[in-house]
């Protein structure tokens, strides 16, 4: 969908939708013209609806009794978002970044090195949809070596801004990551791909895990962490989620500790999340990864003492 303006609709009114469950669509219409400076008809949307089931997959349910409309919050909703995300941006190279100055003058970018690679994301796309091998060079950072990999592509992965390509070397039948910053002189071979459908099962670890390491967890089925934490942490939670089973509950009675539920598999990725929010959250269960994050504490005391 190259309409940027269309897409720019849609995405506010699934954002309006899931901040406000239940919203009147005249109040959905105010809504638009008062956050986002957009006059919008009751009949556009209505179409902009249809477009949303239709292009997206995503549903907007009205309730009957309530009068008013909502949107589950799903994978394939989180889904959207990113897509709207990335469309944005490239409306900003397309039209909006044409003046380099106050680019300068307004935006603080980070660390470029997440955008390295970027380049390779259409061709590997392409190869993807097209079921065609990849060839490419990866540098190991810890060992500084190069390796030449031929890879049968599956999917583009995203973690904590970095992108990543999914994929099954030749010879091998387990999937890998291959972060698409450390490659180099990819090519879109004309060999034929095996058929990605044969990893579904595999790439079904990576619902149960934060990021990308399942490998350390393979054996073990996904179990109930519980997590208390300060009612001001659970406001960041709640904006950018660790995982999709979180579920964030207000402290009651006064109390300035809430709690945090997840439903995963907990792996190393896990436990760095939630080693960074430091004394904001405590882990009570199971009892096995208090101890394990408690036991990462101690080390660091230790360190720090010394």
């Amino acid at each position: 969908m190259a309409n940027y303006k269309l897409l720019k609709r849609l995405n506010s009114i699934m954002h309006l939708l899931k901040s406000y469950p239940n919203i009147s669509k005249q109040h959905l219409l105010d809504r638009l013209m008062t956050d986002y400076d957009m006059d919008v008809s009751e009949r556009t949307l209505e179409r902009d609806f249809q477009n949303l089931k239709n292009e997206f997959g995503l549903d907007v349910i009205y309730n009957y009794d309530s009068k008013g409309y909502s949107v589950e919050d799903t994978a394939q909703l989180t889904t959207f978002f990113k897509f709207a995300e990335l469309s944005s941006l490239a409306e900003l190279y397309a039209e909006g970044l044409k003046d380099y100055d106050t680019f300068q003058k307004w935006i603080i970018p980070d660390d470029s090195e997440r955008f390295k690679g970027v380049e390779y994301l259409k061709p590997i796309l392409n190869a993807i949809t097209q079921s065609l091998k990849l060839k490419f060079d990866k540098v190991n950072y810890y060992r500084k070596t190069e390796k030449q990999y031929t890879v049968n592509p599956i999917r583009i992965k995203e973690y904590l801004n970095r992108w990543y390509l999914v994929a099954v070397p030749d010879g091998q039948d387990e999937i890998r990551n291959f972060g698409i910053d450390r490659i180099s002189n990819l090519i879109v071979t004309d060999e034929p791909a095996r058929k990605s459908d044969k990893f579904e099962e595999q790439l079904k670890n990576y619902e149960d895990i934060v990021g990308l390491n399942y490998n350390e967890s393979i054996n073990r089925e996904p179990e109930e962490i519980i997590v208390k934490a300060t009612n001001e942490q659970l406001k960041y939670l709640r904006s950018l989620p660790l995982h999709k089973s979180q579920v964030c509950i207000d402290g009651q009675g006064g109390s300035n500790w809430g709690r945090v539920t997840y439903h995963l598999k907990p792996n190393y990725e896990f436990e760095i999340q939630l080693l960074k929010l430091g004394d904001q959250v405590e882990v009570m269960e199971p009892k096995w990864f208090r101890d394990k994050i408690a036991r990462h504490i101690k080390r660091i005391n230790t360190i720090y003492k010394n």
